[in-house]
Formats: structure tokens, C-alpha cells, sequence
């Protein structure tokens, strides 16, 4: 491989840009845990990438923006894929004015909607893990954790995950961000978003007393 960068090292991938025939892509490998019994790893590092190749495609299906992937080794545990030009959420909402923020939010809000209308959960949906464009265009990314077959629970819990991480991260800013969040989220779903809501507050209390 030449013209490789490291973009990210978490707990569970390593990302790395690289150049082929001039054209950026991106990898994403699982590397292998040593405190993990080799069968055992394998099975996750195995399950984790076909469950990602499997909701990037369905995700796109349902009308959201996520990488095209253009291979998969099931050997090395790596997936190549686009390599979106832009910055996380994350960063952009750090530096953003409040117009701004309740514009992102409003669209990250239907993201999520979108995918718990096709009852598929992103299972880490953070600032961190959407791509805004150089055109302002929004990308989902990291399905690893990606389950199907949602439960009003389980989307429950995708928006208090969220919540969670605007109060950790964007503390400053969290009444706004989750406001336009949550009124893009109705926007896609109208009155089917009441039950995951509600469903989202009661996960909050729950935590208060445990």
C-alpha cells in the first residue's frame, strides 16, 4: 500500500486513508484483541464486518448517505470503501453558530429516523460517527455495532445514547442540539416517533436510580 494515513485508532478498528490509481479510499480494519480467546475474536472481528457491509448497504437503501464499499476480506477483517472528503459532526458542531447547529441536528435527527423506520439501530450513533461533507452533506458511518429488527427499546436506546453523547460533548450546546434533533426525528416519523421518545426518557430515568 503507499500514500497511507492513519485517520482514526479506537478500541475496535483502526481506519486508514489510502490512494489507489489517484483515488482516495478508505480502510477499515479490525485488528486481532490478544486478551480475547482466538476463537472468540475471530467470531467478533468476523460478525462485526459482515453486520457493517450488510447495513451500509441497507442503510443507503433507506435513503441515508453512507460510503460505497468496494471490497471485503473476511481473512484481515478489512472493508475498503469511499473516503468522504469533510469533518465529523463532532468537530463541525464545536465551531458552528447556533443556526448552524439546529440545521445539522435537524438532519442528523432524520438520519436517525430513517434508519428506525427500516428497524435497523445504529448502535453508536454519535457526533462522532457522521461525516458532514464539504457540500454539508451528511454521512453515516461505523455500522459495527448495527442491529435489525429494532425493537421500540433498542431505538429507545440509539436516542438516549445520543443524547448522552451531546451532554459529554457538546455540553455547552445540548438543550439545542437535542431539540433540533428531536424535531427532525418527527419530522420523518410524525407520530411514531411518540413511543420511541417516551421510550428514550424512561432509559434516562432508569439510569438515575441505578
Amino acid at each position: 500500500m503507499s500514500d497511507e494515513t492513519i485517520l482514526a485508532l479506537g478500541a475496535e478498528s483502526k481506519i486508514v486513508r489510502i490512494t489507489r490509481l489517484d483515488q482516495p479510499f478508505v480502510l477499515k480494519i479490525r485488528p486481532k484483541k490478544s486478551y480475547l480467546l482466538p476463537e472468540i475474536d475471530n467470531l467478533l472481528r468476523s460478525s462485526r464486518t459482515v453486520r457493517e457491509c450488510k447495513t451500509l448497504t441497507i442503510a443507503r437503501t433507506l435513503g441515508i448517505p453512507t460510503p460505497t464499499i468496494h471490497s471485503v476480506d473476511l481473512q484481515s477483517y478489512t472493508i475498503m470503501m469511499d473516503y468522504i472528503e469533510g469533518q465529523t459532526l463532532k468537530d463541525v458542531l464545536k465551531k458552528a453558530g447556533k443556526d448552524e447547529i439546529r440545521k445539522l441536528c435537524f438532519r442528523f435527527g432524520q438520519i436517525i429516523a430513517l434508519l428506525h423506520k427500516g428497524d435497523v439501530v445504529h448502535g453508536d450513533p454519535t457526533s462522532s460517527n457522521v461525516i458532514v461533507g464539504n457540500d454539508s452533506k451528511l454521512w453515516m458511518i461505523d455500522f459495527g455495532l448495527a442491529e435489525f429488527n429494532a425493537t421500540v427499546e433498542m431505538k429507545g436506546v440509539d436516542l438516549h445514547l445520543i443524547r448522552r453523547a451531546f451532554e459529554t460533548t457538546h455540553w455547552d450546546n445540548q438543550e439545542i442540539m437535542l431539540s433540533a434533533t428531536i424535531e427532525g426525528y418527527r419530522d420523518v416519523l410524525g407520530s411514531k416517533a411518540d413511543l420511541v421518545l417516551k421510550r428514550m426518557e424512561e432509559i434516562r430515568e432508569r439510569g438515575r436510580y441505578h
